[in-house]
């Protein structure tokens, strides 16, 4: 099974090299756990190694994410999104298809290998109830796996321990889960993470912090909690 590394050093490391290619993989947190962060790593180490992504705002408008995301870190996202091997698309969260018809022709006309959907906790507003929800959503993750695409959604999850963890339909429809915590220590709080499922592939089963610095984030393989 060929994976796709997702440029986390550590992380990678954790799953065996990467992903499986084409699996839709959540990405689980709280706010401040840097799930948007994660997301824009993922795009920016695959852009360069020639992989195109698309990052599919349905929160924040994309002009303000990589604002952030250059001040944050030692990254040229606008390089890479002036190449083309970087899309940042704002979808209107109300309507859909709307959603879906830019999804589909965005990716397909660029030849799109990474998508990060950020977030799917928005994606509810689109739908009446639970049902028609977890349908939306199986089809759209169906859809980009049926075309080659590694995707990876976030998800507000508010807990910061593992024993808080409640799950939805999110994390049974998706092919992986990755757990993102903003875990008390003391007088502070520190980040860490856990792969709790990934379909087709072998994975540590342990929680390991991790730091968000200029270069990224980057799991401590040598400090497992």
């Amino acid at each position: 099974m060929k994976k796709i590394p997702l440029g986390i050093p550590g992380l990678d490391e954790m799953l065996g090299g990467g992903v499986p290619e084409n699996h839709s993989i959540l990405v689980c947190g709280g706010p401040g756990t840097g799930k948007t962060s994660f997301g824009m790593q993922y795009l920016y180490k695959g852009a360069l190694m020639g992989e195109k992504g698309a990052f599919i705002s349905l929160e924040q408008k994309s002009k303000r994410i990589v604002e952030d995301v250059q001040n944050a870190f030692s990254w040229n996202v606008e390089e890479e999104i002036e190449k083309g091997n970087l899309l940042m698309l704002d979808v209107d969260r109300y309507n859909f298809q709307n959603m879906i018809d830019l999804v589909q022709s965005s990716v397909m006309h660029h030849k799109v290998k990474r998508v990060v959907i950020d977030t799917i906790t928005m994606l509810r507003l689109f739908f009446r109830d639970d049902y028609e929800f977890r349908k939306g959503l199986f089809n759209l993750l169906d859809f980009l796996s049926s075309i080659n695409v590694t995707t990876i959604a976030t998800v507000e999850k508010p807990y910061s321990v593992r024993e808080e963890a409640v799950f939805g339909l999110e994390e049974f429809i998706a092919d992986g889960v990755i757990m993102l915590y903003n875990m008390p220590k003391k007088n502070q709080r520190i980040r860490a993470l856990e792969v709790l499922k990934m379909r087709g592939t072998d994975h540590s089963k342990s929680i390991y912090p991790f730091q968000i610095a200029s270069d990224g984030l980057n799991v401590l393989l040598e400090e497992v909690l």
